[in-house]
């Protein structure tokens, strides 16, 4: 379980975070959602040690993010940024092979390299193990960005916007993978989403933000509702169900 209790966080005299409460389920896809402010990568950066936790704390499990030390919260949690710029003349499979780090120290073993052609094979980049970064496009990079973070095989794992530059196949095929590794392997995948349809089909729970504070918490079809689209984005949208899950479409 991961618990954030009393998490308030500012930048200058700026008030970002007020107050944050959470206990999030283990083995579950969980969606962080909300305008634009709301504070929903504020919290993942603070969660992910990108930025020091000014006050209240943050845990996963009994491991508590300002006592532990780097590398058990190395193999504890995984997180991908925005902002990820990988430096240097690498190939894919040594990228990925870089996400077992806090396991093999610089001496990879063969079980290190099984863990990476497991993770080539399951999302599917055959084709592109062999090449440098620099010659991938957009979409591309970012699939193996997150390959690499699936390659640290930690029980958390911490994605700010995954779906950028990912077309509709890999998009739902990198939604598909997130939820089986969550529920046949146990992992707890927090996320934060804008395409709230994503949210919806595929996360076990949905917390939506709003001016640096916690709106509401709960199950896709309990949270993602007419009313709560009015007041987080001030949209009119039509609220569908399709075998349990809700589907937003836009109002004309």
């Amino acid at each position: 379980m991961i618990k954030i209790n009393g998490v308030s966080h500012h930048i200058g005299k700026q008030k970002i975070l007020y107050d944050i409460s959470l206990s999030l389920p283990s083995s579950q896809v969980i969606a962080l959602i909300g305008p634009n402010g709301a504070g929903k990568s504020t919290l993942f950066s603070v969660m992910a040690r990108l930025q020091a936790l000014q006050t209240g704390q943050i845990s996963f499990a009994e491991h508590d993010i300002v006592s532990c030390d780097a590398r058990t919260l190395a193999t504890t949690v995984a997180m991908l940024s925005q902002d990820n710029q990988v430096q240097g003349r690498l190939r894919v499979h040594e990228l990925l092979m870089f996400g077992r780090y806090p396991y093999h120290q610089g001496r990879p073993t063969a079980k290190d390299q099984q863990k990476v052609d497991e993770i080539i094979e399951r999302f599917e980049l055959q084709p592109l193990a062999d090449r440098f970064l620099s010659a991938l496009s957009g979409g591309q990079r970012q699939r193996v960005l997150i390959a690499m973070i699936v390659c640290q095989d930690t029980p958390y794992l911490l994605l700010d916007e995954p779906l950028n530059n990912l077309d509709m196949y890999h998009s739902g095929r990198l939604m598909r993978e997130l939820r089986e590794l969550s529920h046949s392997q146990q992992k707890t995948v927090v996320i934060v989403l804008h395409d709230i349809n994503q949210a919806a089909q595929f996360a076990d729970t949905v917390v939506t933000m709003k001016d640096g504070q916690v709106q509401a918490i709960g199950r896709p079809v309990d949270v993602i509702t007419k009313a709560t689209m009015k007041d987080l984005y001030n949209v009119d949208v039509t609220v569908l169900n399709h075998q349990g899950r809700p589907v937003i479409i836009d109002t004309v």
